[in-house]
């Protein structure tokens, strides 16, 4: 949908009818601020207010949503068209919507990890244990490993690689840039449940162990930091990679 021609079709109607955008915003029980961002072309009201404000305007649906007044002959092909697009911009704001609950409850989590991280790391350093100890590259290493090899025996490590590229170059082909976005969406999983694995694994080697630290509880607590380490890096991988996935998402839409 053109954004700023249906915003330049509102501000019309609405100085038609002599309303301010404060009075438009009061009617429709949302602020001023929204109207004008309507109305500069940098966004759409939302389905819910639709019907009401077409009834505010005294225009149709199919009117709003062409930014413009229909003819009866025009009437039945636009609104054709407009239903798809509307439900178009109805599943790309799903999309959107799920794609931010996702990326605050990964957000959330990671701040919890990194919250109790901090404080094992803050008792176990009252041995002294340097901060180089709880950098552990074979952790590191096995979780990159991990993603790599779920990548390549899925076939997608070639597409893995293109994702970084299409995000400075257009792809020759939706195919390539659906494949790139399978990848990357791949890689997240693999972050995600390899992190989780191997912490659930480290923990229960180290519960194993917990007769060896008993005498030693600082050592213990080190030990336990090094255990969070590969759903963290998991996580830290994740935040990387969705913004890449979304750059992609976007470019095919």
């Amino acid at each position: 949908m053109e954004q700023e021609k249906i915003g330049e079709f509102i501000a019309a109607q609405r100085k038609e009818k002599g309303m301010t955008q404060k009075q438009l915003g009061d009617a429709l029980k949302i602020s001023d601020k929204t109207v004008s961002k309507w109305e500069c072309g940098k966004g759409l009201p939302d389905i819910s207010i639709i019907m009401p404000l077409c009834e505010l305007l005294n225009i149709s649906v199919n009117e709003l949503l062409s930014g413009e007044h229909l003819t009866e002959d025009s009437y039945p092909e636009k609104a054709e068209e407009n239903m798809m697009q509307l439900i178009q911009e109805t599943e790309n704001q799903k999309r959107d919507s799920t794609r931010r609950y996702y990326f605050r409850t990964a957000a959330w989590i990671l701040g919890n990890l990194l919250i109790l991280l901090a404080l094992i790391m803050t008792s176990a350093s009252q041995k002294n244990f340097p901060i180089f100890f709880y950098f552990d590259f074979t952790v590191l290493g096995t979780t990159l490993c991990n993603m790599f090899l779920t990548l390549f025996f899925s076939g997608y490590t070639k597409a893995f690689r293109k994702a970084f590229s299409f995000l400075c170059n257009r792809p020759e082909s939706q195919k390539e840039l659906k494949n790139a976005i399978a990848a990357v969406s791949l890689a997240v999983k693999s972050l995600i449940i390899g992190g989780i694995f191997w912490t659930i694994f480290f923990a229960i080697y180290l519960l194993w162990l917990s007769d060896t630290f008993a005498d030693d509880s600082y050592m213990f607590m080190a030990n336990l930091a090094i255990t969070l380490l590969p759903i963290l890096y998991g996580f830290f991988g994740t935040m990387i990679l969705l913004p890449i996935k979304a750059r992609l998402e976007k470019q095919q839409e």
